[in-house]
């Protein structure tokens, strides 16, 4: 699903490129970045996640849950 991201993007930067005259160039993210981006969200989720149980508040539950969803999805997202 990335790489479809990226391939979107790049058809967007070319197509810009050609028609509105100018030298747009989308970065594409290094394996090592993504698994720093997914490890460093975890843990970052993670520590919501415990402020939320440890003063029960339901809406700081669900915001560390979704963050540690994002991040198994990017984890799981690189390439392999």
């Amino acid at each position: 699903m990335l790489d479809k991201l990226l391939s979107i993007m790049d058809a967007a930067c070319n197509w810009g490129n050609k028609n509105l005259d100018t030298s747009i160039q989308f970065p594409k993210p290094a394996k090592k970045s993504i698994v720093f981006s997914a490890f460093s969200s975890g843990i970052i989720s993670s520590a919501i996640l415990m402020y939320g149980l440890f003063f029960n508040k339901k809406w700081i539950l669900l915001l560390g849950g979704l963050g540690i969803i994002s991040s198994i999805f990017i984890y799981r997202q690189r390439n392999p």
